[in-house]
């Protein structure tokens, strides 16, 4: 049942046994009530007790560890009490780990390979050309619409294919739960990226490690998050980069599920870049980083879920999400020999800055070079685009918004991660073309926001740009 009508039954509830007592009592002691009975039965009463019902609810719905805490002793955990707790504490872990990686020297990676599928383009290139040309636009669903049965607006990638997944699935011993359709499309454009950037890493050459971290969407339930890892994994393997030279990063919410040494994936895709620049400062750093996301929300399914939570675009909610799927990974090399591959120069972050404030300290290490390009995961939100151009006007005057800035999250949708790795590319794509530099920006979540530029390697005499 959804929320709105349980709150609605429980406050006609209210008011019906409040009236009726009321009624009741009256009637039986033959009182005539004036204004004020009326008013303290009828109203009075029955918000008194609504409000009472909702503070108490607040006050004793603490977390479980809260409780402990202050009582001492503690109830057995449950499989999926356990699993929250090893999300929470990797989430810590996380938060410790990214103030340690916030003071490391940025390791600047070569760019060995990029790859996405969104709903405009199979290519960086295909998307590039898309938006450059106005054509990145989002149209009317045939087959999703909100609770009223209205059309949406839905960013729907073509053409899936689901049979290598459908088949890998039944292929499992013992056969695990069929995800959900919207999964199901996830991880079929997933396994797609994954299996091109796994030919590209064996072009390359490199005989290392090969490191995959996925950033799966983290309301997908642990053992989906277990089991999509395990198909990237196979389609990895499957399209020839060695079994043995491969090294898995499990989600967060799956860890508990895996007894290895290896840490959790990271969560976001600024959490993974610091993760693998601090991580290529070791010995045992991988010669090979694969950094992908997918995600999808086309389904009946998830529509529903993200309007019963007030999270769908729409007349009454601008600020909600335009559905959308896609698939989009980078492939980062650790230690490459010098050349002319273009790198990430530098990345720069901070929870306290602006936009503009961070791209500007990005292109201090651009040496007085001007990005003629830049790709960002902003959406359709009117605030989110406000500070983006606010950033561009100040960062790089005289650039030309119709056909060199990239906004992925308004031409495609809201693909959460995907979005992030997805103008990354677009950046590196531009900057090849251009032989120049780009800069590849994300701001769609506040917490989350940071500058990255693209570009190729410095002279020598330049010093290594740091992470802040």
């Amino acid at each position: 049942m959804q929320n709105w009508m349980k709150r609605s039954l429980l406050v006609l509830g209210v008011f019906g046994l409040c009236w009726i007592g009321a009624v009741w009592y009256w009637r039986t002691t033959t009182r005539m009530p004036d204004t004020g009975d009326l008013t303290l039965a009828m109203l009075v009463m029955p918000l008194t007790l609504i409000m009472g019902f909702v503070l108490a609810r607040k006050t004793f719905a603490a977390p479980e560890a809260v409780t402990a805490g202050a009582g001492g002793a503690q109830a057995p955990a449950t499989p999926e009490l356990q699993a929250g707790r090893a999300t929470q504490g990797s989430g810590d872990a996380h938060g410790a780990a990214n103030v340690a990686h916030a003071a490391a020297p940025w390791m600047q990676f070569a760019v060995a390979g990029t790859a996405l599928r969104m709903a405009h383009g199979d290519s960086p290139a295909e998307l590039a050309a898309a938006i450059a040309e106005g054509e990145a636009r989002l149209d009317l669903d045939p087959e999703l619409t909100d609770l009223q049965g209205f059309p949406l607006l839905a960013g729907r990638v073509a053409d899936i294919a689901l049979g290598p997944l459908e088949e890998w699935l039944s292929s499992l011993q013992p056969a695990p739960r069929t995800p959900s359709a919207q999964h199901l499309r996830a991880m079929a454009l997933g396994g797609d990226i994954a299996a091109r950037l796994a030919a590209q890493a064996s072009e390359s050459g490199s005989d290392g490690v090969l490191q995959l971290i996925p950033l799966l969407p983290q309301d997908w339930p642990a053992t989906t998050q277990v089991l999509a890892t395990r198909w990237l994994e196979y389609s990895i393997t499957e399209a020839g980069w060695p079994l043995e030279q491969l090294a898995v990063r499990q989600p967060a919410a799956a860890a508990h599920a895996f007894a290895s040494a290896v840490p959790p994936a990271p969560a976001t895709t600024l959490a993974a870049l610091r993760a693998v620049s601090a991580q290529a400062a070791g010995a045992d750093a991988p010669a090979l980083n694969l950094l992908l996301a997918c995600g999808s929300d086309i389904d009946a399914d998830a529509v529903e879920n993200l309007a019963v939570n007030g999270k769908l675009y729409g007349a009454r909610n601008p600020n909600g999400r335009m559905p959308a799927e896609g698939a989009a990974g980078i492939l980062l090399q650790s230690q490459p020999e010098a050349g002319e591959e273009l790198r990430l120069l530098a990345l720069h972050a901070k929870e306290d800055a602006t936009l503009r404030e961070l791209a500007q300290e990005a292109l201090v290490q651009a040496d007085g070079a001007k990005p003629a390009y830049v790709a960002a995961d902003t959406d359709h939100r009117a605030a989110l685009m406000s500070d983006l151009m606010q950033c561009v006007e100040a960062a790089v005057p005289g650039l030309d918004a119709n056909t060199s800035l990239a906004c992925v999250g308004a031409s495609c949708g809201h693909t959460g991660a995907v979005g992030a790795l997805a103008a990354i590319a677009l950046a590196h794509h531009q900057a090849m073309d251009s032989s120049g530099i780009a800069l590849a920006l994300a701001n769609s979540d506040p917490t989350q926001r940071y500058a990255l530029l693209v570009g190729p390697l410095p002279a020598p005499a330049s010093k290594a740009p740091s992470l802040s």
